[in-house]
């Protein structure tokens, strides 16, 4: 039954998408842009709001970062729930902590999908949208803080690759935490800055993510600017470095 609402609630919300993407707008939409959740929490509260004067049921679930839904070490509650017009409501994650890896932190996607009441039989012509948002849930295992965590992106280095007549730049992490850029950019003598491809791909804990170099930018020296986002989704200190690409 569950499964069915969530198939034909993405199947609306994709339709409705493509037809009117600067209509679409959220009821149900969480409170935050990314949750933390630490191991020796006995709860991590998400809380969500419906700006709608209307009811809503809200089906949520977790995911890990390839779209598995099995296998997840934590536990959401209420998979769904009704949330009347213009309240607040709280989702409720646990984490596993034998589960989870012991020394670094894991990911995992939240998804929140809207359930619109049913239009009412005198309304004709009607659309009803139904939206689902998406949010990232980072794990901590005991040992592991908030601090260091805003601290992690000042660890990462930088490498220029080329492979196949393409120019990369490659960021290696050595922290035990998952870099989220909010900045990424480079920018070569008098020109404008250009947002790299893909900025949002984390580097993993103890891993490397590489960004492709735009065409125009290859062969000359420019000046690499960055940034995190950090535990409340604001963007953190800017660092720069010069690269050859």
């Amino acid at each position: 039954m569950l499964s069915n609402i969530k198939k034909t609630t993405l199947i609306a919300a994709t339709i409705c998408g493509l037809l009117l993407p600067s209509m679409a707008s959220a009821a149900v939409r969480p409170q935050l842009t990314r949750i933390v959740a630490y191991a020796e929490d006995k709860e991590t509260p998400v809380e969500i709001i419906n700006d709608s004067d209307e009811a809503y049921l809200v089906q949520s679930w977790l995911e890990d970062l390839n779209g598995n839904e099995t296998n997840i070490p934590l536990v959401l509650t209420p998979p769904v729930m009704k949330l009347a017009g213009k309240t607040e409501g709280k989702l409720r994650v646990v984490v596993l902590p034998a589960e989870i890896p012991q020394d670094r932190e894991s990911v995992y996607w939240l998804s929140i999908q809207e359930i619109p009441p049913k239009a009412k039989e005198e309304v004709q012509n009607k659309l009803v949208l139904a939206i689902r948002s998406r949010l990232k849930v980072f794990v901590r295992p005991k040992g592991l803080d908030a601090k260091a965590a805003a601290d992690a992106v000042k660890s990462v280095t930088w490498n220029v690759e080329r492979e196949g007549g393409k120019v990369w730049l490659k960021a290696t992490n050595p922290t035990p935490y998952y870099i989220s850029f909010g900045k990424l950019e480079l920018k070569a003598g008098g020109g404008k800055p250009v947002v790299l491809e893909d900025k949002f791909n984390m580097p993993a804990p103890m891993g490397s993510q590489r960004y492709q170099v735009p065409k125009s930018l290859v062969g000359k020296s420019a000046t690499l600017t960055y940034s995190a986002v950090n535990d409340y989704g604001g963007g953190g200190e800017e660092l720069t470095k010069g690269v050859k690409l």
